[in-house]
């Protein structure tokens, strides 16, 4: 997604792709902008193409944990 802010979310000025964190069956990939709706557009047929998220579960949120949230299954 990002490699020296030079991939979508840099180029298209969405946020920022903070990292992974592997684990046990998931891969949780860290992306924050200041529009959710708005990154998740920019980077769904990133997700949608790339062989080991084609099972992915992807959680949008405009805000803090507290936030209200919708998901996305591919």
């Amino acid at each position: 997604l990002e490699v020296g802010g030079t991939g979508v979310i840099g180029r298209e000025h969405l946020g920022e792709f903070d990292g992974d964190e592997f684990g046990p069956g998931a891969v949780p990939l860290f992306m924050y902008g200041p529009n959710a709706e708005r990154l998740f557009a920019g980077i769904e047929a990133v997700l949608r193409g790339y062989p080991l998220c084609q099972s992915a579960r992807v959680v949008i949120r405009n805000g803090g944990p507290e936030a209200s949230e919708r998901e996305v299954r591919f």
